[in-house]
């Protein structure tokens, strides 16, 4: 069973920076702990390629979703490589 703390994720939707990580930053409170995500989803508003946890480039083609929940691996990172991307996320970590 895993017992999350809290939800983080876009208030409105967004659009990528090339390369750029869309997980935000640990809070700088969080002690001996890496922010990660065990339920997230991501929806891309145009075809993109992501990377996750630094894996191979995956395609999401537009109005896709890409999601995972608690019985799949932590994502620590995600990345879409184009710039210019609108997309929406969510996650609970």
């Amino acid at each position: 069973m895993r017992i999350g703390t809290g939800y983080d994720g876009s208030e409105n939707v967004m659009v990528s920076t090339a390369n750029v990580e869309v997980i935000p930053p640990t809070p700088s409170d969080w002690v001996n702990m890496k922010r990660g995500f065990y339920k997230f989803s991501l929806t891309v508003l145009q075809d993109a390629h992501i990377k996750i946890n630094n894996s191979k480039r995956i395609f999401l083609g537009s109005g896709q979703t890409f999601e995972i929940d608690k019985y799949d691996a932590v994502i620590y990172s995600f990345v879409i490589e184009e710039a210019g991307i609108e997309y929406q996320w969510l996650g609970a970590y």
